[in-house]
């Protein structure tokens, strides 16, 4: 008797795996809907020059608005060499400037998660980064740092991106009137 409960419950439990595996568990409602586009680095740095503290993510839309961006990361990068990524298809890509924000020491960063997928649910996008930040007894060179990660993703049917940590919380929220 026991046994077949046993084999009952781990049978479902297997059913129910691809259900629990797919796109943030307990993040958002699980349907049918849901759908996954890649999501590429193309560029990470501890120091971008934001001044402000909050995190903040720009959306870029074309080869312009990336310039713009590249070059505002280059002046912070003392006797640096040009920043040279792949070109962008923005007919089929974006890119994402997401930043930490200004932080007292180094130690801080910013990268994808295991999961470089960018998860789309009835138009709203949830893409899971690693926010890392020093311990506190760690030894850390006392430097004002300002993290960031240029991210390329797929275009889709998305309105809407949420940026969460790996504990699910919401770092940043960024509506589509935002990125226009």
């Amino acid at each position: 008797m026991i046994n077949k409960q046993f084999t009952a419950v781990i049978t479902f439990a297997l059913l129910l795996l691809p259900l629990i595996a797919a796109c943030q568990p307990g993040t958002h409602n699980m349907t049918p809907t849901n759908k996954q586009l890649g999501v590429e680095t193309l560029y990470a740095s501890q120091q971008c020059g934001r001044n402000q503290t909050t995190p903040s993510a720009t959306w870029i839309d074309n080869a312009q608005q990336l310039e713009t961006s590249l070059k505002r990361i280059q002046g912070t990068i003392l006797g640096g060499k040009p920043l040279s990524l792949p070109e962008l298809d923005f007919q089929h890509d974006i890119a994402l400037l997401i930043e930490m924000g200004q932080r007292p020491t180094l130690g801080y960063q910013i990268s994808l998660a295991e999961t470089d997928e960018l998860c789309i649910t009835q138009g709203l996008a949830h893409l899971t980064l690693n926010w890392t930040q020093p311990s506190t007894d760690a030894m850390v060179a006392q430097m004002i740092s300002s993290p960031c990660l240029l991210l390329k993703l797929e275009r889709g049917n998305y309105r809407s991106i949420q940026i969460l940590d790996r504990q699910n919380i919401i770092k940043i929220e960024v509506h589509s009137l935002d990125f226009q």
